[in-house]
């Protein structure tokens, strides 16, 4: 059964307006409440019973001096106390496929803000001292803390508006992106950060609510045993600006054969003539189908139908 839950309610006195606004603004929020705010919402017992039915079940390590952390290592469901109980930070990604009113939530969530990405939720189990290191995120995270207590050290801004991926400290103290790439776009580049020193101090308890924007440098440090739920908001895949527009642009080009080809053909010749005479043929090729994807992009200025059913279709996802 399906659990309905009131997302304007639950984050009352935060609006929906001012989550709007934060993730605009890029600046992050932070918002006291009751102890007993989320009672009911999710619990410790709630995290065992989700962890039997999860597929997404990781842990990671702060380094001794929490300079960074250990790469997310899968493990099981009963391996969670003993992993808990070592100092490690549990990690069940995508917990509301696992638990009835974490569905719910994520579900009020998207449709409360009309927000056209996934949302999804993640719990996170750890002990005093433990906890994830500085690295930004490639979404924007609303953390519910369920119980206990965590610190957090925050950036008043992100050092990338709408990253693609996911940074963080190395044990070499170099900031950088966890993925491997050989090269950045420009504007993925970021300067070394000087964090924490000037970062933003917020130390969550039960019933508290605190939004990460994208891109902003943050860590977390339980203060003793702490469990929390984070509501994210992913801009990158299905839902993102760019994908509901080329998506669309895609399937009103595919009704043309010349757009489900492969590009022509350029035989290799040992003659540079004949070489040269190819690549003018290639050159004049993509011209055409740039100006036929103007078409589109007109015809689309013209009525923007197909645009919308998109971005509806990306808004009712997972429901």
């Amino acid at each position: 059964m399906r659990q309905v839950i009131d997302f304007d309610q639950l984050i009352s006195p935060l609006t929906t307006r001012d989550i709007v606004e934060c993730c605009e603004s890029g600046k992050p929020m932070y918002q006291a409440g009751s102890r007993v705010k989320f009672r009911g919402l999710f619990s410790r017992k709630r995290l065992d019973e989700a962890c039997r039915r999860a597929v997404e079940l990781h842990v990671t390590y702060a380094s001794e001096g929490r300079e960074s952390m250990t790469p997310l290592s899968s493990i099981n469901a009963d391996e969670v106390n003993a992993h808990y109980q070592a100092g490690g930070t549990v990690c069940i990604t995508g917990v509301n496929r696992a638990s009835s009113e974490l569905g719910g939530l994520a579900r009020a969530c998207k449709t409360s803000l009309g927000w056209s990405g996934l949302v999804d939720c993640r719990a996170y189990l750890s002990k005093a001292g433990a906890g994830y290191t500085p690295h930004f995120d490639d979404k924007t995270v609303i953390t519910l803390q369920i119980e206990g207590s965590k610190q957090w050290f925050v950036d008043v801004a992100p050092a990338v508006r709408h990253p693609i991926a996911n940074a963080g400290r190395f044990p070499d103290g170099v900031y950088r992106y966890f993925r491997s790439a050989p090269e950045l776009e420009p504007w993925e580049q970021f300067d070394q950060p000087r964090f924490p020193s000037e970062a933003s101090t917020y130390t969550l308890s039960a019933g508290d609510i605190l939004i990460v924007p994208a891109g902003v440098w943050h860590t977390a440090c339980a203060q003793g045993h702490s469990l929390s739920v984070a509501l994210t908001l992913n801009h990158v895949g299905a839902g993102s600006t760019h994908e509901i527009i080329f998506s669309t642009l895609l399937k009103q080009a595919l009704s043309d054969p010349n757009w489900r080809g492969a590009a022509p053909m350029a035989p290799r010749s040992s003659g540079i003539k004949e070489a040269y005479e190819t690549l003018s043929e290639v050159d004049a090729f993509f011209v055409e189908r740039l100006h036929a994807l103007r078409q589109w992009v007109d015809k689309s200025l013209d009525d923007r139908t197909d645009i919308i059913r998109t971005w509806s279709q990306r808004m009712s996802a997972g429901d």
